[in-house]
């Protein structure tokens, strides 16, 4: 009697077609999550953490870092009234919603840092951060919420490099 082997004749068309949709997964992931570059002379300060998620990124005068916001708040779901005033008691300055839902706040905290934040669609805050509030902190607080806004626009996420 004869056996019959269906699976054998049809097993590297299976190969190449899961390899084939595997490379297109991949592909879109790195499309989407593409690490954003700072202006120049900014410089990556490593934090303890070792994963990236505490890194700075500095020239020296003004300083980038992130936070996940909605992992401290248990409600989290969109920027919503609800969450702006989370935001807002926890840096101790007003949030402010833009048309296209992104929050953002500007203030100086008590040891004469000044702040500005922009919280992205997923609770992501990007925090601007330096003791002088001149023309150089204005233009890297406008070069960041445009960044977020360019990337989105792209279809991809603004993520700060992850070494």
């Amino acid at each position: 009697m004869r056996s019959f082997r269906p699976l054998n004749i049809y097993v590297p068309h299976i190969k190449f077609l899961v390899s084939l949709f595997a490379m297109l997964v991949i592909n879109a992931t790195k499309c989407a999550l593409a690490q954003i570059s700072f202006p120049k002379g900014f410089k990556q300060i490593k934090g303890e953490l070792g994963s990236g998620l505490d890194d700075v990124y500095s020239n020296g005068r003004y300083a980038f870092s992130t936070r996940r916001e909605f992992l401290a708040y248990d409600e989290y779901k969109t920027n919503d009234a609800k969450f702006k005033m989370y935001v807002s008691n926890a840096y101790g300055f007003p949030f402010f919603q833009t048309k296209d839902s992104l929050l953002w706040g500007t203030g100086k905290s008590d040891d004469g840092i000044f702040y500005y934040v922009v919280v992205d669609w997923g609770g992501e805050a990007y925090i601007l951060h330096s003791y002088f509030n001149d023309s150089g902190f204005s233009y890297y607080s406008k070069w960041l919420i445009m960044s977020i806004r360019e990337y989105r626009k792209k279809g991809k996420l603004f993520v700060f490099p992850l070494h």
